[in-house]
């Protein structure tokens, strides 16, 4: 098939006191997009993949698609980190519609998801990851397009949700969402089962107050004053604003020799730690899928999460940790105790999570009629 893929946002952009930006990066190799793109041409088809030009990496690139930067218009009042303006893009599908069997777009509030509806329902799938309305402007500008824009104009197109809680959002709308979710695959040539687990938990985020990463430090202070002879470090692996404050944090409760800050680190390098960590934790106050508790399960790593992301069911329903609100440190041990059960059952489970598996489950929910 020949495949257009519609993501103008390609990475996540970044929240300070001064509000989001959009972080320049040397490389977007790692980019969940990237690697589904990567992943049809490598089971025989063709993939284009439009994109804002705020999103370009420094460094050039070659990659075996292909990838077409439009530039944002209008950017003071459609910001490239919410809502990308390419009015460009109503062009190319004119020019180029025939050219592709299926078009694959990110998200229903998007000007791109709008102009392949409009234009080429039959041949435009919507792969739906949101399941709130966006925040910006007291959630006013989402209201109106779930409510007008996207009742009027998406009624025909496919949309397939990335979890239950966006499937459950979108029938809100009356729009056309499949029964199946198709999530965040995770590569499975990067991320390998590892059994055998060393004597560390890790966090792996941005490390911004979303994140809540402090509620972490807290939780791993309480664990190793009860159970003191469990000798357990802390590798948190991200970078942000709240770097600072955490690291501050661990060195005036003297906890150097416990916990300890690895930095950002390409997929290649990150996985090594994750495979070998016993637990990975996570406390998010604000998320949607966390594509790390994808990673954590494909390596075997047990996971230890509340019910912020998306995914999180998917960890209760398969045992795949534990995932509860409010989790404590008697939580943590329960992991340690009972590592061998929570790492077999990842084992069995991580082959539903590889991104090899995602270009057939678009295939199949776009040919259903």
């Amino acid at each position: 098939m020949r495949i257009l893929l519609l993501n103008s946002i390609l990475y996540t952009p970044r929240t300070t006191a001064k509000g989001r930006f959009i972080p320049q990066v040397a490389s977007i190799e790692d980019c969940m997009i990237i690697k589904l793109g990567i992943e049809f041409v490598n089971q025989g088809h063709e993939v284009t993949l439009v994109a804002a030009e705020d999103y370009k990496p420094t460094n050039q690139q070659d990659f075996p698609i292909e990838i077409v930067y439009f530039r944002s218009m209008l950017p003071k009042l459609f910001l490239p980190t919410v809502l990308p303006f390419h009015p460009q893009l109503i062009h190319f599908i004119k020019k180029h519609k025939e050219q592709f069997d299926m078009i694959i777009s990110s998200e229903i509030f998007s000007f791109n998801s709008l102009f392949a509806a409009c234009l080429v329902p039959d041949k435009t799938l919507i792969w739906q990851e949101s399941g709130n309305h966006n925040r910006k402007f007291f959630k006013l500008p989402s209201l109106i397009w779930y409510h007008f824009v996207a009742r009027t104009f998406m009624r025909k197109v496919r949309i397939v949700p990335r979890s239950p809680k966006a499937g459950e959002f979108i029938k809100q709308f009356g729009l056309k969402a499949t029964s199946n979710f198709i999530g965040h695959g995770v590569d499975g040539n990067i991320f390998h089962l590892q059994k055998e687990k060393k004597n560390f938990f890790i966090v792996i985020a941005h490390l911004d107050k979303g994140k809540n990463v402090m509620s972490i430090l807290l939780l791993y202070q309480k664990f190793i004053k009860r159970y003191p002879n469990e000798l357990y470090s802390l590798y948190i692996i991200g970078e942000g604003e709240e770097s600072e404050r955490l690291q501050e944090y661990v060195r005036t409760n003297q906890l150097n020799k416990q916990i300890f800050f690895l930095g950002k680190m390409p997929q290649k390098e990150l996985c090594k730690y994750l495979g070998n960590s016993v637990c990975m934790l996570c406390n998010s106050i604000k998320e949607m899928n966390t594509l790390s508790i994808g990673e954590a399960v494909v390596a075997g790593t047990p996971v230890l999460t509340n019910t912020v992301p998306y995914n999180y069911e998917c960890v209760r329903e398969n045992k795949l940790g534990i995932a509860r609100d409010n989790w404590t440190e008697e939580d943590m041990y329960e992991i340690v105790m009972n590592n061998t059960y929570y790492v077999d059952n990842c084992s069995r489970y991580s082959s539903q999570l590889l991104l090899s598996e995602l270009p057939n489950k678009f295939i199949k929910q776009f040919n259903i009629k």
